[in-house]
């Protein structure tokens, strides 16, 4: 792709990936808020426009929810305004295999830009890998998508595993039963995990991977086009 531009660049903060350094970068979330039609304006307004939109109460649950998670695999400690329940459901009904690398930094290089993004839990066993990532859920709505191949960030987790030398032994879904609708919310609007947790086998296949790189190729394309117009008319070179 020539003279690809996107808004956000590589900055390899944490030592991992120096030769990607100022590379254009897309995550997947940036790709699938662009995808959506209901969040592409928030995509446009935050990324070209540079306004932080912050989160919405399911996100940050679900943020508290994975760094909790990391800590107590770390035996460290971490302050959230999760109930004392939710963190009794997180320390007792996860496991915590040993060899894990959890917020795992991937970086798979598309020759233009890059794709950046955490594994949420790596288990690293000899050659292997097992890839897991947690997601905080309406069960009911929201597990026949993960099941299918219109989600796929695990897979491209496990392609970039692939790419480093690493067999994929597993790839799935951890998916954690959600209620309630607020943090400030009483009784049964409070948002707190259910209890149920489902593991989503999200299998790695190379067709599979190879949709999903096409299909981000695609869309930093796109993206790059818009960026452009967006800089030719609002750029601060041109006022």
């Amino acid at each position: 792709m020539k003279d690809l531009i996107l808004p956000k660049r590589y900055e390899d903060r944490n030592g991992k990936y120096p030769q990607h350094i100022n590379k254009p970068k897309l995550s997947y979330s940036q790709y699938t808020s662009y995808k959506d039609p209901e969040y592409q304006n928030d995509y446009y307004v935050q990324y070209f426009s540079g306004i932080n939109l912050g989160g919405n109460v399911f996100s940050d649950f679900g943020g508290y929810c994975g760094t909790k998670i990391e800590h107590i695999a770390l035996g460290k400690e971490y302050e959230t305004p999760l109930l004392e329940n939710d963190i009794k459901i997180l320390t007792e009904q996860i496991d915590y295999p040993e060899n894990c690398v959890y917020e795992d930094e991937i970086c798979v290089d598309f020759g233009d830009f890059v794709a950046e993004g955490y594994i949420d839990r790596s288990e690293y066993i000899g050659d292997g890998v097992k890839v897991l990532d947690f997601k905080t859920l309406n069960i009911k709505k929201k597990a026949e998508f993960y099941a299918s191949e219109e989600y796929g960030q695990s897979t491209l987790y496990c392609y970039d595993r692939e790419q480093a030398g690493y067999k994929i032994l597993e790839s799935s879904v951890c998916g954690l039963g959600r209620k309630g609708v607020s943090f400030e919310g009483e009784k049964n609007y409070r948002i707190r995990l259910s209890g149920e947790i489902i593991y989503i086998p999200t299998p790695y296949l190379k067709e599979r991977a190879e949709k999903v790189l096409n299909s981000m190729r695609e869309v930093a394309k796109q993206i790059s086009d818009d960026y452009k117009i967006y800089l030719k008319y609002f750029s601060p070179k041109t006022k």
